[in-house]
């Protein structure tokens, strides 16, 4: 779900995709949030390490990515 949002949003780069689950089982997309915060003890960096992608390997990706965009 957050993919296909990621990509009908035209997002470019790394983003938080927000998400609530109600007690009803039912999944709510909140909002996209391309630019969150990436201090190592916050949400997104958090998610990327339960998703096995380590802090400093998360922040590694994010600039590597950027700098490919930039020589684009």
């Amino acid at each position: 779900m957050c993919k296909d949002i990621y990509r009908l949003l035209t997002i470019d780069g790394y983003a938080r995709i927000d998400l609530r689950l109600t007690s009803e089982n039912k999944l709510y997309f909140i909002e996209a949030n391309p630019n969150p915060v990436l201090a190592d003890d916050e949400d997104f960096a958090m998610a990327a390490g339960k998703a096995g992608l380590p802090y400093p390997q998360l922040i590694d990706r994010i600039v590597r990515q950027g700098m490919t965009t930039v020589r684009d």
